[in-house]
C-alpha cells in the first residue's frame, strides 16, 4: 500500500477524531514502519489492516463503515491526479466506466508497483451499473466509499448494494450502483 494512502488515513482520523486517536493507533500497535509513511513508498498491507482494526474498536465503528467513510474522504484527494479525460467525464457512470481501463492504467504507469483492484462491468441497464471487483486485499468497502465520493463530486445520488461479496464467501464482489439522478 502506498504511503500516500496512510497519509490520507492519518488526515481522515485527525480531522474526524483528533490527533490523539491517530497517535494512539500508532503507539498501541507494532508496525514495521513505526507509523512513519512516505507518500511514494510501498508499505505492507498488514499495517493498514492493523490500524483500521484498532480504529474500528477504539471508535466503535464497524470496519466496513469506517473504510467506506475513508473512501468518501479519499476521493477528492485522488481526483486531481486522475487523467484529464476522467476529470472531464460528463457523468458518474461515464467516470466509473473509466476506472479499470483508463485511471488504473495511468496509475500503473506512474507507480509500477501499485497493486490495484481489477474491475469488470455489467452495464446493460440504464439506471444501474454493476462493478465486479476483484482483489486479494478485499477492500470492496473502500471502493464503495470512493464511488460515493465520486457521486458527490458529480452531484449525483446513488444507492449501493453488494449482493456478492468476498467477505461473505464470494470469489469476487459485485458492487451494484443504482443511479437516482441529480
Amino acid at each position: 500500500m502506498k504511503g500516500a494512502i496512510f497519509n490520507a488515513l492519518q488526515e481522515f482520523v485527525e480531522q474526524g477524531h483528533g490527533y490523539q486517536v491517530w497517535d494512539d493507533a500508532l503507539s498501541n500497535n507494532t508496525l514495521p514502519s513505526h507509523g512513519i509513511y512516505t507518500s511514494t513508498k510501498q508499505y505492507d498491507d498488514s499495517e493498514l489492516f492493523t490500524i483500521v482494526g484498532y480504529l474500528s474498536e477504539r471508535l466503535e465503528v464497524p470496519i466496513p463503515d469506517l473504510v467506506r467513510a475513508f473512501g468518501v474522504f479519499l476521493f477528492p484527494l485522488l481526483m486531481p491526479q486522475a487523467p484529464q479525460e476522467a476529470q472531464n467525464a460528463p457523468s458518474l457512470r461515464t467516470f466509473l466506466m473509466m476506472v479499470d481501463e483508463l485511471i488504473h492504467v495511468e496509475v500503473k504507469k506512474l507507480y509500477k508497483d501499485a497493486q490495484l483492484p481489477d474491475f469488470s462491468y455489467d452495464d446493460h441497464l440504464d439506471d444501474k451499473l454493476t462493478m465486479i471487483y476483484q482483489s486479494p486485499r478485499k477492500l470492496c468497502f473502500l471502493s464503495e466509499g470512493l464511488i460515493l465520493g465520486a457521486a458527490q463530486h458529480f452531484g449525483e445520488t446513488v444507492s449501493l448494494s453488494q449482493p456478492v461479496c468476498m467477505h461473505q464467501g464470494g470469489e469476487h464482489c459485485e458492487i451494484e450502483v443504482v443511479f437516482n439522478g441529480k
